[in-house]
């Protein structure tokens, strides 16, 4: 398997083998104007005058093509302008030739999932102070915890969901 040297920007490195060469070639640590020569031989050669290994290393890019496509175009007395009057008019007619079916309202479950959710909340924090001993400092706790809470929901359920 042949090795190669390679000169970039006067720098030379190597030997290489062709497949180091090639993942070199991929992450554009050189282009085909770097020069190469074989292992034991001193005769540099623009990578691009090789032409079986320039194909190697850096094969031909994809070119994307288009395709021609055919317009096809409306009949000429079709063409004629038509005015938004006309176009209202028209959806007006359209709309009352179909039957009017009013929308379902979904029912609004936000104020009863609140109220549950303050309920359970509020009955936790209630069983917490419950088996915590009594103190001042715990009544204070509570009673900022439930009210706390009570705000927080109130404004996770009506300012910040949107729809519910």
């Amino acid at each position: 398997m042949p090795r190669y040297l390679l000169k970039v920007e006067g720098k030379i490195s190597g030997p290489h083998s062709e497949v180091a060469l090639q993942e070199m070639a991929s992450v554009r640590a050189f282009d085909d104007s770097a020069l190469i020569t074989l292992e034991p031989t001193e005769g540099w050669t623009p990578v691009r005058d090789l032409s079986r290994l320039n194909a190697e290393l850096f094969p031909a890019r994809k070119t994307i093509s288009l395709k021609a496509k055919a317009i096809e175009t409306v009949p000429q007395e079709n063409n004629e302008l038509i005015s938004i009057d006309k176009i209202l008019h028209d959806n007006l007619v359209a709309e009352a030739k179909t039957p009017f079916k009013p929308m379902a309202r979904r029912p609004n479950r936000r104020r009863r999932d609140f109220l549950y959710a303050v309920i359970v909340l509020n009955c936790a924090i209630g069983a917490a102070y419950h088996y915590l001993p009594r103190t001042r400092e715990i009544e204070i706790a509570a009673g900022s915890a439930a009210a706390l809470v009570t705000i927080g929901l109130y404004w996770f359920f009506y300012q910040i969901m949107d729809r519910y």
